[in-house]
């Protein structure tokens, strides 16, 4: 059964396919952040207000997702936001996270770019587990 995205029930199933993708385990050994990915409203699309959601990756692992907090928002190391045709394109594997960063589709509105940078790898294979999990995204078509 496919789950919208950006709901609680996605980013558990998110987090259990992330914290079971050997890609990610590999390449996010090195990765010890939290980090909050954020779909920006879009009423066209059907999505009233701001989804957001926090992942606890700690070494190649997903230790819990759950709604991200306005606490959260201030003080995890990274915040990611896009649109929700931005995040379609990303989770589908037709617009790589580095590219979607250079391209200003998808933004850093918490954490350093550069620190960043060194998860490239982690970041691909993050996005990779959790396109992975059948979705539909409000609005599509």
């Amino acid at each position: 059964m496919a789950l919208e995205v950006f709901t609680e029930e996605w980013a558990a199933a998110c987090c259990a396919r992330i914290d079971g993708h050997a890609g990610f385990r590999e390449a996010g050994a090195e990765w010890a952040d939290a980090v909050v990915l954020v779909m920006l409203a879009d009423p066209a699309r059907g999505v009233a207000q701001d989804r957001a959601f926090h992942l606890d990756l700690h070494r190649g692992r997903c230790r819990g997702a759950r709604p991200a907090t306005a606490a959260d928002l201030e003080t995890t190391p990274y915040v990611l936001t896009a649109s929700p045709s931005a995040w379609e394109q990303i989770l589908g594997g037709s617009l790589e996270p580095v590219a979607a960063l250079m391209t200003g589709r998808l933004r850093l509105a918490r954490g350093g770019l550069f620190a960043l940078a060194k998860h490239a790898g982690a970041a691909r294979e993050l996005v990779r587990a959790a396109g992975e999990v059948p979705a539909v995204f409000p609005g599509a078509a």
